[in-house]
């Protein structure tokens, strides 16, 4: 979304056993980009929005660590970007959010 490029993700049928279920979860948090996403059971597929949001997006983790490192980076493209339960990310990275704000990232979290 962050490049506007198309995406067509194959072989996630085990990404519904994880945390969360990671092929809805991010369905929902890319459609806030104004993504037409589209999912099964084993894929994937992503249509960027050619329009910037207008307002702040809330990402929801879905209590899934990867879902708030996989969505950070668009902070770059989106300045509104804000990532809810920002915490879950001291599963397996508990430096995470200080690694990017060395690297210039700006971020919103919110516990």
């Amino acid at each position: 979304m962050g490049l506007g490029i198309h995406a067509k993700l194959n072989g996630l049928k085990t990404l519904q056993f994880k945390e969360s279920k990671r092929i809805d979860a991010l369905k929902n948090e890319c459609q806030k980009f104004g993504a037409s996403v589209i999912s099964g059971d084993d894929y994937l597929v992503i249509h960027p929005s050619q329009k910037t949001p207008d307002s702040f997006i809330k990402i929801v983790t879905h209590n899934d660590h990867r879902m708030a490192m996989s969505f950070a980076p668009l902070a770059l493209a989106f300045p509104g970007l804000l990532i809810e339960d920002f915490e879950v990310v001291n599963k397996s990275y508990p430096r995470f959010w200080d690694d990017l704000q060395s690297l210039g990232f700006r971020l919103n979290l919110q516990s």
